[in-house]
């Protein structure tokens, strides 16, 4: 119980070591950057605008399609083919004499 610990103990302080192998300057020049990101009046950030709800989002989607539509013409949906069950509880017919037989 005692080694499996002490080996624990001594990877993790093997792996928390000081930073004597880096530069002084190490990571400088990101905290230069992210400083600089900042905004420097120490302003509040400013409130958001309140959204769109979807229904109105929707409206306003379906009215600027229709401005772009030209306005000579107005605007169909695309035909729809209707295909009915066959007669003959399924049956197929014969083929055509000019089909080849396999």
């Amino acid at each position: 119980m005692k080694l499996p610990l002490a080996l624990a103990a001594t990877l993790l302080a093997a792996c928390t070591g000081g930073r004597a192998h880096m530069e002084p300057g190490y990571g400088g020049s990101f905290s230069q950057q992210f400083s600089a990101q900042r905004d420097p009046s120490g302003a509040k950030p400013a409130k958001a605008a309140p959204g769109l709800d979807a229904q109105e989002a929707s409206i306003i989607a379906a009215t600027y399609r229709k401005s772009l539509a030209p306005k000579e013409e107005k605007t169909q949906a695309p035909p729809i083919l209707v295909v009915e069950q066959q007669q003959g509880g399924g049956m197929l017919r014969a083929l055509m004499p000019s089909v080849p037989k396999e």
